[in-house]
């Protein structure tokens, strides 16, 4: 619940079957234009617009998610009343739950139909109103809440979340001062750690480029892009190995060919890097256990590529028990074990 990681006890399968958090759902950034929510809600969505995300260094053209955003005035008039019912239906299985983009308590990115991210402005949201909702709800589950915060942030609202127990969310691609990795260890307590998230590349797919091939071939970078891409990952995959070796992480014997496959060390190093920060949850994404190169889902494109229909090729027990798999469990145990109060 906001204020601290509860132990799940509305969950199913959850601290019953030995979770000590249970579930961790998802709440998305909105509803489908031709989806339930919106049919059921007349006059609540702006059917003329998407909810999106200006241009930035993820992605140079804004993108547009073919969401419709829910209007500021009805959501002022309720109360929040429809916002509150769709938390509690999440909750109500849940011992987490992740709210995705959760700037929009404060403002969404609002981009007119048939425009592009570039043509977009903000549209700010009752967040005084919305907020209180989300705590009152997660109060009534005890339900611990983190905050997808990534993007562009309004000044002060980090601080206001974590004023009211929201987790943060920290990734490792994005915790940067200048050229280098911010050192996990100085990441804030008041949040959730995690190497990638199913937004982003894969470790294996970002290690050999792997997205990069990708954005090239949907026309989402050009050909000089693209080769400036390469060349700034090579120089962030010899920082980050520099950093994890100082950290006394992997040896020198151990280190990769420059562009080699991911091997086990050295993905098992980097999630021990990101374990050392003293936030009070760390996440470790199925996909990197199974060693897969491809994203989950890549923001912006819908038809182009099969966005969350991809299946692991290995089932749980063999995702658990496989080299990679208990070689990246066993670095995050270790390291958490040291860094987090909350630690299992």
């Amino acid at each position: 619940m906001a204020g601290g990681p509860p132990v799940g006890r509305r969950c199913p399968g959850g601290s019953a079957g030995g979770l000590r958090l249970g579930f961790y759902r998802d709440l998305a950034v909105g509803a489908a234009p031709d989806g339930a929510e919106t049919w059921g809600t007349p006059g609540a969505f702006a059917l003329g617009a998407s909810v999106g995300a200006p241009p930035d260094l993820f992605s140079a053209e804004g993108q547009v998610w073919n969401l419709p955003p829910p209007i500021p005035l009805v959501q002022e008039a309720t109360a929040g009343a429809a916002f509150a019912e769709l938390l509690a239906a999440n909750m109500r299985h849940a011992g987490l739950l992740r709210v995705d983009h959760v700037m929009g308590l404060n403002r969404l990115f609002w981009v007119p139909n048939g425009a592009s991210g570039r043509d977009g402005a903000y549209v700010r949201a009752p967040f005084d109103i919305l907020l209180a909702r989300l705590l009152l709800e997660s109060q009534r589950a005890g339900v611990a809440v983190v905050g997808e915060d990534l993007g562009t942030v309004p000044e002060g609202f980090r601080e206001r979340l974590a004023d009211a127990g929201i987790l943060s969310y920290r990734v490792l691609w994005f915790e940067r001062e200048g050229d280098r990795f911010r050192d996990p260890v100085r990441w804030p307590a008041n949040a959730a750690a995690c190497v990638s998230t199913h937004d982003l590349p894969t470790l294996a797919g970002w290690w050999t480029g792997a997205d990069i091939t990708e954005k090239r071939s949907l026309g989402l970078l050009t050909d000089t892009a693209s080769v400036e891409a390469r060349a700034a990952r090579r120089l962030e995959k010899c920082v980050l190995l520099d950093q994890v070796a100082a950290a006394g992480l992997l040896p020198a014997a151990d280190f990769p060919a420059e562009d080699g496959e991911l091997d086990d060390a050295v993905a098992a190093a980097i999630h021990a890097f990101v374990a050392a920060a003293p936030s009070a949850l760390m996440l470790a994404q199925a996909d990197d256990l199974a060693g897969e190169g491809e994203a989950v889902n890549l923001p912006g494109t819908d038809r182009e590529r099969p966005n969350w229909r991809r299946r692991l090729f290995s089932d749980l027990d063999a995702l658990l028990s496989s080299d990679r798999g208990r070689a990246i469990l066993s670095a995050c145990a270790q390291g958490r074990t040291s860094s987090s109060p909350c630690s299992d």
